[in-house]
């Protein structure tokens, strides 16, 4: 009888609200994801350790998405996540503001993260190493080789920073997978630091979807 109630209430629910719709969680594109997951089956075995550093990484989705992947593959890796849990510094705002004409009110969001709830979120995950710390300032050198980045982290400086720190850091065959590569938007301070980096390093990339840039070591 109850269960027959349940799955009258489903039925309800399902066609005369909107609570039931489908949703699309993820800020990143399929394309994106698809390459994450492709980038992680050429590299990962069940053998031979293998380092994903994910710099940025808001309340987990892509983190939570990947984990489940390489959960069930059974993949013998260290999945390090980076962020400072509670939004963009100081010094980077001010930067998209008084060097890049950016207006405060654009680039306002993440303030709700917190370290403590974020890593709890990810206990199960034995493979899940998150870092409180400003990608500016981290050692890469610490957790490498590096097998793959995913890189989103939205502003110029970090973007900029980031790149030019771990890339002597990364292993042979390795990607970075870097978003927000779009021009003109609010977010475009990652493109601007993604196109100075390529072009000043004189490497190649390629572009995925609308807004994702990937280099290749």
């Amino acid at each position: 009888m109850i269960a027959l109630a349940k799955e009258f209430s489903k039925k309800i629910i399902f066609r005369f609200t909107n609570f039931a719709n489908p949703k699309y969680d993820y800020n990143i594109e399929p394309a994106q994801l698809l390459e994450l997951l492709t980038s992680i089956d050429n590299f990962a075995s069940k053998t031979q350790k293998s380092i994903i550093v994910e710099v940025g990484v808001a309340r987990g989705m892509t983190t939570r998405f990947l984990s489940e992947h390489i959960s069930l593959k059974n993949y013998n890796l260290d999945y390090f996540c980076i962020d400072t849990f509670s939004s963009f510094t100081n010094k980077d705002l001010n930067f998209e503001i008084t060097k890049r004409g950016k207006a405060g009110k654009e680039l306002l969001g993440f303030s709700y993260n917190d370290y403590t709830k974020w890593k709890n979120n990810f206990k199960k995950f034995n493979f899940i190493k998150p870092i409180q710390k400003d990608c500016s300032n981290f050692d890469f050198s610490t957790i490498a080789p590096i097998n793959l980045c995913f890189l989103d982290v939205d502003l110029y400086l970090p973007t900029k920073n980031t790149l030019n720190k771990i890339w002597p850091h990364m292993a042979e065959n390795s990607s970075i997978i870097v978003d927000d590569v779009a021009d003109n938007n609010q977010w475009d301070g990652a493109y601007q630091a993604f196109m100075e980096f390529v072009n000043e390093n004189k490497l190649n990339y390629y572009l995925v979807g609308n807004k994702c840039g990937v280099i290749k070591k």
